[in-house]
């Protein structure tokens, strides 16, 4: 099992300093991925449920500000990681796509990637708030629709091997335009976040792999089987979908991590609380994980049914 971490871009660390700080220290101690999330618009209120749990929950006024306060944004930061680092790789955990125009994402991922030199994974999601799509103008309907109309985009702009590319779809309709600047991965690797049924069907249906927000052991194991019964409805082998888990709670033991690995986990990701406990793990713990990339049976391609 690999082992990532998540940048403090977002809450009482969140500065310049400390963001590059702790990219540099996450790639000299050997982690595998530096991740970041995506909030654009924090409302102070929002009737829209929390629905990343076990169940959809209400949240209170201000719960988004007061968790995310200040919110440097997710691809911005990780140009700048890839400017302050060399080999660590870079992800988003996730990118709310259905909130972002796909022309413009689909440029600004690909000169991440261009910047990393080939380092970028983007993880991605319907999304739950219903308000910060309100505030950024954009619909809210059909949303698992549109996120794969979007993806399906995604790949076109950046591995289209003609000089123009045009795209029509439902929701977007792209007149010849010159793709570049194509990333250097062709395609950026897309895993595909969400706990609902529909959103595990989708990532084994068009992913590079799946993706969960934070999840226990446990909860994770239930998930797990939805997958691979999925996998083998689609005619597709469980062990070639990569899956990605955000391990609950801050500064974890090696006794945290175990269930974890046991269960496969491809990637986990871990938070801490401050920098100092970041150079411990990765001094104390992270050598007792493998935390190298594994060799898959087949490429994941994914993308037949787009």
């Amino acid at each position: 099992m690999r082992i990532g971490v998540r940048i403090p871009h977002t809450g009482p660390l969140a500065t310049p300093d400390v963001v590059r700080s702790w990219c540099r220290a996450a790639e000299d101690l050997g982690f595998c991925t530096a991740w970041g999330v995506d909030h654009l618009v924090m409302p102070r209120r929002t009737a829209s449920l929390y629905d990343l749990g076990r169940r959809p929950v209400p949240i209170r006024d201000d719960a988004v500000s007061d968790l995310l306060t200040p919110n440097l944004e997710v691809v911005t930061t990780l140009a700048f990681a890839a400017a302050v680092t060399k080999t660590i790789k870079l992800g988003t955990s996730v990118e709310v796509l259905t909130i972002r125009n796909a022309v413009l994402n689909a440029r600004q991922l690909a000169t991440v990637d261009r910047y990393s030199g080939g380092r970028l994974i983007c993880g991605v999601g319907a999304g739950w708030l219903k308000e910060e799509a309100d505030a950024m103008g954009m619909p809210w309907d059909r949303r698992g629709a549109r996120l794969e109309e979007q993806i399906r985009l995604l790949r076109a702009v950046w591995t289209e091997e003609t000089p123009h590319i045009s795209f029509e779809g439902e929701f977007w309709s792209l007149p010849e335009m010159d793709p570049e600047p194509r990333p250097v991965q062709r395609p950026i690797p897309i895993l595909i976040g969400g706990h609902s049924g529909a959103a595990i069907d989708r990532a084994v249906r068009i992913g590079d792999g799946w993706i969960a927000s934070l999840m226990s052991p446990d909860r994770m194991s239930e998930c797990l089987g939805r997958l691979r019964q999925a996998a083998h409805g689609h005619g597709r082998d469980p062990s070639t979908l990569g899956v990605y888990c955000s391990a609950v709670g801050p500064n974890p033991s090696v006794e945290d991590l175990r269930p974890y690995e046991a269960l496969g986990i491809t990637e986990l990701q871990v938070q801490f609380t401050s920098l100092d406990e970041l150079r411990a793990f990765g001094e104390r713990v992270l050598p007792l994980f493998e935390n190298v990339e594994p060799r898959q049976k087949t490429p994941i391609t994914g993308r037949r049914e787009l």
